[in-house]
């Protein structure tokens, strides 16, 4: 199956630029009404792993965020913004992020996710049920608006990984320790993936800024100058990785996807538009300095206390 992949520079946050570059990035592919239909309800899914200012390039960008809900306000869409923080509440997060402002400014609905709905997912190879927020069922389409960073766990963060907090707070923790082996992770981001894909409409990245070295939260900004999106949540991650210098071979979701029937990844069959390839000069990002679960490592250490605390509303 052919993929599409639009490519476009932005060397700035200001809105006029951004404004301009998420224009063009949407209208290659086709313009918003080839995925949002008038008046329906949108929940815009952007990173906010924790409350960080936004030139820590931990977060979403909120001009990206601000770019978006501007162009489905004018598609006369009902436009959610929601996340689920991993340890941090959500709305103070957003606040500290410059999420919050956007929605109080353009009259868009904060979602917290504080509520959940088990979802059977019989075709799953690893998890048959995942507990989703309550939003699933409330909203006729999802954004997912990913940053573009390394990962100590999974090598790479961008849009499969992002859908992971579809999953409601410390619940989805124990997940980091019960699929500690890295063929299970990954195959339990693609059953999520695969499960959420028919609501998952576009994902766009945003990488003016992404970072480097220990993401998903303790690396360093680095400027890419890039936007980019696609209706496919993997063919994005492939084409992203490869920007900032990365191998995608090391990238365990792109790994599995290649093998698996109901995914069937060909980099062969993505197609990439907008920005040609030969114009984008990134400086590689720099790896993270753990990229497996298998021995525990450091980022899950890192949660284990909070993860403990929070057992009784784990999934198990």
């Amino acid at each position: 199956m052919p993929y599409t992949v639009s490519l476009e520079k932005c060397s700035s946050y200001s809105q006029e630029e951004v404004d301009k570059s998420v224009g063009k990035l949407i209208n290659n592919l086709g313009g918003i009404q080839k995925f949002v239909k008038k008046g329906q309800k949108v929940l815009l899914k952007p990173n906010i792993v924790k409350g960080a200012l936004p030139e820590e390039s931990m977060t979403t960008h909120p001009a990206v965020i601000e770019s978006i809900v501007k162009i489905l306000k004018e598609n006369k869409c009902e436009v959610l913004v929601g996340d689920s923080p991993f340890s941090d509440d959500t709305i103070g997060a957003m606040k500290t992020c410059g999420i919050y402002d956007v929605c109080r400014r353009h009259n868009a609905e904060i979602a917290v996710f504080n509520k959940r709905v088990n979802v059977k997912n019989d075709n799953g190879l690893v998890v048959k049920e995942f507990p989703l927020t309550h939003y699933f069922n409330e909203v006729d389409c999802i954004i997912n608006i990913p940053k573009l960073k390394t990962h100590s766990q999974l090598y790479f963060t961008g849009a499969v990984k992002n859908l992971y907090s579809m999953m409601p707070g410390p619940r989805r923790g124990f997940y980091h320790l019960k699929y500690s082996n890295m063929e299970y992770f990954a195959n339990m981001l693609l059953d999520l993936y695969a499960l959420l894909k028919e609501k998952v409409v576009l994902n766009i990245i945003d990488g003016v800024y992404g970072m480097e070295g220990n993401g998903p939260c303790n690396g360093s900004a680095k400027f890419a100058g890039i936007l980019a999106a696609s209706s496919d949540a993997n063919a994005l991650d492939l084409v992203s990785c490869g920007l900032t210098g990365l191998d995608s071979n090391n990238l365990p979701t792109l790994h599995y996807a290649r093998k698996r029937k109901d995914y069937l990844l060909d980099e062969k069959n993505v197609k990439i538009i907008g920005e040609g390839i030969k114009n984008i000069k990134i400086e590689p990002f720099q790896e993270a300095e753990y990229s497996t679960l298998n021995m525990m490592p450091k980022f899950v250490n890192s949660f284990k206390d909070y993860i403990m605390r929070h057992k009784e509303e784990l999934v198990y």
